[in-house]
């Protein structure tokens, strides 16, 4: 589908670059355009990625001078992050609260 729309939007291939009415009816300008998410997405799991983001994490529910457990490194922890609703279209504007 890739290369058909590449080749497509090509400047040497004439099928849109010489039928303005094709055209008109098949490009959208940039300005108008409506981005939609393209699914629904109940939930995701998502992964630690990095020492510091696993360390944050686990002072949440641990001793910070226990916040990694000692097999960490050798193991990847996912989590079920249940904040589907936090992934939007790009452009989105997303309030973000602080954690103290």
């Amino acid at each position: 589908m890739r290369i058909q729309l590449s080749t497509l939007l090509s400047r040497d291939t004439a099928t849109l670059r010489d039928a303005a009415a094709l055209r008109a009816k098949a490009l959208v300008r940039q300005a108008d355009a409506r981005l939609h998410l393209p699914v629904d997405i109940p939930g995701y799991t998502d992964f630690y990625s990095s020492k510091e983001h696993a360390t944050n994490v686990g002072c949440m529910f641990r001793d910070p001078k226990n916040a990694l457990l000692p097999n960490w490194s050798e193991m990847p922890i996912g989590y079920n992050d249940g904040r589907a609703s936090s992934v939007v279209v790009s452009g989105t504007p997303v309030r973000r609260r602080t954690v103290n």
